[in-house]
C-alpha cells in the first residue's frame, strides 16, 4: 500500500468540500419545484432553494467523508483541523470581500461543517469512554 499523507488528502478533501459550496449554491436555485409548493408562494421565494442548498449540502459532505475514509483510508477525526480549514477560510474571504455572496454560502457550509464535526466528534467519543 502506497503511504500517504493524511494532513495532505484530510486538506484536499476539505478543498473539494469547500469548492462545492457555489456549485450546491447554483444547484439549490435551479432545482425544480415540486407541484405540491405550487399553493405556498411565499415558501417557494423565500425557502425553497435554501432548504434545497443545505439539505445536498448534508447529502455531498456525507459522502465525500464516506469516499474518503472507505477508499483512502483517511479518518475525518484524525485531521479534523486540516478537514475544516479550507471551509472556514472560505467564509472568512465570502464574509471580507463579497458580502452578497455570503448568506447563500453559508446555506451550504454550515450542514457541511455540523456534518464534518458530527462525524469527527462521533468517532472520537469511544476513545474517551470512562472505564468503570
Amino acid at each position: 500500500m502506497v503511504n500517504i499523507n493524511k494532513k495532505l488528502w484530510s486538506f484536499n478533501f476539505g478543498c473539494l468540500i469547500a469548492g462545492t459550496f457555489f456549485w450546491l449554491t447554483s444547484f439549490g436555485v435551479s432545482a425544480p419545484i415540486f407541484e405540491v409548493f405550487y399553493d405556498y408562494p411565499h415558501f417557494i421565494l423565500h425557502y425553497y432553494s435554501s432548504l434545497v442548498t443545505a439539505f445536498s449540502a448534508f447529502l455531498l459532505t456525507s459522502v465525500i467523508i464516506f469516499i474518503m475514509g472507505r477508499f483512502f483510508n483517511v479518518c475525518a477525526s484524525e485531521h479534523t483541523f486540516w478537514l475544516v480549514l479550507p471551509s472556514l477560510g472560505f467564509i472568512i474571504l465570502a464574509m471580507l470581500f463579497s458580502q452578497s455572496i455570503l448568506i447563500t454560502m453559508l446555506y451550504a457550509a454550515f450542514p457541511a461543517l455540523i456534518v464534518m464535526f458530527t462525524i469527527a466528534i462521533m468517532r472520537r467519543m469511544p476513545k474517551y469512554k470512562r472505564l468503570v
